[in-house]
């Protein structure tokens, strides 16, 4: 299958002059150092192409690079792209930026799937594993993730977790007064008066049909693609709000729904009926229960919906997006996750010829060959590594090589790189085999989607 680098383009005006905002896809990752991948093609020279082949033509110089609503990088461009000169792309920002005040920008999911919402993304219905394990990182891994990412050179993590998980535990057990309270819910409307009709979501689908749903529908088609109809009720209740949050926050923002990695994935009844067969009817029940259970909820931070992302499973923490994207965001610091190191998507362990490796960084393959783990940040992801005269932050190295995490060790064997992985997706958010061994320790969704969110609160619109 063609994942292609962007999903999507918009024009929006920035004073008198216009601006190309280019959507990539959370399912590729990317670093800012524009690191060839597989294809051959820098990411400059990918979004080189993409503007020739739709003609894209704007009233501007400059293009923003948007992750899952997170503006990641800035282009400015010189000579027309579609005019015969060869056009000159200069990459001015090595941060992430803030968006615009006229221009609001939006998010994934999930995770392969990491969503942004990233997100990487993950389908876990369609996976063949045991456990339909969460295939992410939009995302996955949006994301975000879910879930594509942006590895950053020399980064280090502004927060630590070290709290083990019964502290975790009775810190959540000693806070359901708090979690009440942080419960807003509207009053309720005089019995005389008519409720207002559930909101209609349109789905932009990629076979170049639209389809008009209700908000639970949707919800329902969206759940029952991003996690596990297997998992327990409350981490169905949990990814639930976090599907509604996200998509409210796009359509805030003026964006689309589609029913891919670009944002949530959605599954129909007649695919879901493929995929679950006989059990069809009760997986959906409880997916639609999950669905109604939490009707209303999000999860915002100071009042504004939040950067709804998630991944497949954790290293045993999660991320600090700092260390992923370069942004720090308040509410998506690392937290204990302990319970993921259970999971059947944890450990992975896969072995490639050395010669390919190095051939894949560009990095001339000498003797005596030259393999080191630099340094790891506080959540015990690779911060640095060295390959021959290169160095290579953690994200950088897991995108390079496709690998599930960049939480690895690396062992040279028989003429072969051995690396093992641990979790799967970039960590950031909330981890949803995380959220499946919560609820099967008895905490509620509320208590799952605070602790993966801190200083967020859950509320009823």
């Amino acid at each position: 299958m063609v994942i292609y680098l962007i999903t999507g383009h918009e024009i929006r005006k920035e004073g008198e002059n216009e601006v190309l905002i280019l959507h990539l896809n959370y399912d590729v990752e990317f670093s800012l150092e524009f690191y060839k991948r597989k294809s051959g093609k820098s990411m400059k020279q990918q979004i080189k192409d993409y503007i020739e082949k739709n003609k894209i033509v704007w009233n501007g110089d400059k293009i923003l690079l948007v992750l899952g609503g997170m503006i990641l990088g800035t282009l400015l461009l010189f000579q027309n792209p579609i005019s015969k000169e060869e056009p000159r792309y200069v990459y001015v920002n090595r941060t992430v930026l803030d968006p615009p005040a006229e221009t609001v920008l939006l998010p994934k999911t999930g995770l392969q799937q990491e969503s942004i919402s990233s997100k990487e993304e993950i389908n876990p219905v369609e996976d063949k594993t045991s456990e339909k394990e969460v295939n992410q990182e939009r995302k996955e891994e949006s994301i975000v993730n879910s879930s594509t990412q942006i590895p950053t050179k020399n980064k280090t993590s502004t927060s630590s977790i070290t709290t083990s998980q019964s502290q975790i535990q009775n810190q959540i057990g000693n806070n359901t007064e708090e979690i009440k309270n942080s419960v807003q819910e509207k009053p309720s409307e005089p019995q005389l008066e008519l409720q207002p009709q559930e909101q209609k979501i349109t789905i932009y689908r990629s076979n170049g049909t639209t389809l008009v749903l209700s908000m639970t529908d949707y919800l329902i088609g969206v759940v029952a693609a991003e996690m596990p109809a297997s998992f327990p009720i409350e981490a169905l209740k949990a990814q639930a709000v976090v599907a509604r949050t996200y998509a409210l926050k796009k359509l805030e923002s003026g964006g689309k729904l589609t029913d891919d990695v670009s944002t949530q994935v959605y599954r129909d009844e007649s695919y879901l009926r493929s995929i679950w067969k006989n059990d069809y009817d009760k997986y959906y029940n409880k997916i639609k229960s999950a669905v109604q259970a939490t009707d209303g909820f999000t999860v915002k931070y100071h009042g504004s919906y939040i950067e709804a992302i998630y991944h497949s499973t954790s290293n045993g923490k999660t991320e600090d997006a700092i260390n992923v994207w370069g942004n720090s965001v308040p509410y998506l610091k690392s937290v204990d996750s302990s319970w993921d190191q259970s999971a059947s998507t944890y450990l992975r362990t896969v072995e490639q010829e050395l010669t390919t490796v190095f051939q894949i960084l560009g990095v001339p393959f000498e003797e005596p060959l030259s393999i080191e783990i630099l340094s790891r940040n506080e959540s015990g992801r690779i911060s640095n590594v060295r390959i021959g005269n290169q160095n290579y932050t953690g994200v950088e190295f897991r995108t390079l090589l496709g690998l599930r995490s960049s939480d690895f060790d690396l062992e040279v064997r028989d003429g072969k790189l051995v690396i093992t992985t641990r979790g799967y997706g970039h960590g950031v958010g909330m981890s949803q085999y995380g959220a499946k061994g919560m609820a099967e320790n008895g905490y509620s969704y509320s208590k799952i989607l605070a602790h993966y969110y801190p200083e967020t609160t859950l509320i009823k619109e």
